[in-house]
């Protein structure tokens, strides 16, 4: 329905709620007037009408005993609360039922397009998505692959890493990273080790593209890991490749000791 059809239709029960309420005060003045006449009831002991509808003796009416003036009252009285209900109730509609409002692809004569649902004003972002951080989001640096990140690398990162390559890169990469997980033992094709000269190489931007577009193969997780949770998963992948090659001039120094002592 239009927009013009919603006016004339709340026009027309404007107009008949108006009409309604007049006839309702023509009666009541009317029963204020007296011109309605009194109820009357039949005692007990008056003869009921014969079968040719006369009656056998004459009909002693009584009046009502609330008296004669208190039907009309009562009646205007009644009759006035029905009217202002009725209206009331017409408005109600008026505002809540019949609204002034475009419904989704009404058409419109006041756009020059003639649709009513306007379109976007050009540069819009909605709420939580300006990315400005190109490192951050993107995971390049002037549009090539940044090898650094975002943010300090802690060990709740890295745990938080762990639990997320756990959950979705595991079942391809396995837990070390070497490329055979679960459905790869299932016959899924198999993804390259992070272990090979190529990935060690690689820099930290590049693993974060691949989570976030997919790559061969891999499908892209940007709707399914937030992009914290994409480097955090990177730094991870960074201590898997870390701990399959360090030496042991990478171990801190009171660690070291600790291993040297074992090794004896």
């Amino acid at each position: 329905m239009s927009r013009n059809t919603n006016h004339k239709v709340a026009a027309r029960r404007m107009r008949t709620a108006l009409s309604l309420g007049e006839r309702v005060a023509s009666v009541a003045s009317r029963v204020r007037g007296g011109s309605v006449a009194l109820l009357y009831r039949r005692s007990s002991s008056d003869p009921s009408p014969s079968a040719d509808g006369l009656m056998k003796s004459p009909v002693a009416a009584h009046p009502l005993p609330w008296g004669e003036g208190c039907v009309p009252r009562v009646a205007a009285q009644r009759l006035a609360c029905l009217a202002l209900c009725v209206l009331f109730l017409f408005a109600c509609r008026l505002d809540m039922h019949v609204q002034p409002k475009y419904k989704p692809l009404d058409p419109s004569s006041f756009f020059g397009d003639g649709r009513s649902v306007r379109p976007e004003v050009p540069g819009t972002v909605a709420h939580g998505h300006l990315r400005t951080d190109e490192l951050l989001y993107t995971g390049r640096v002037n549009g090539q692959p940044a090898d650094q990140f975002p943010f300090p690398i802690t060990r709740q990162v890295l745990e938080r890493g762990r639990e997320r390559f756990n959950v979705y890169c595991s079942p391809c990469h396995d837990y070390t990273g070497n490329g055979n997980g679960l459905v790869v033992q299932r016959g899924f094709p198999p993804p390259p080790s992070y272990h090979i000269d190529r990935l060690m190489k690689a820099p930290a931007g590049h693993f974060f593209d691949v989570i976030t577009n997919g790559y061969g193969a891999m499908y892209s997780y940007a709707e399914r890991v937030e992009p914290r949770d994409r480097w955090a998963i990177v730094a991870y992948i960074r201590a898997l490749q870390l701990s399959q090659h360090a030496s042991l001039d990478d171990v801190p120094a009171q660690e070291r000791e600790h291993l040297t002592g074992q090794s004896k």
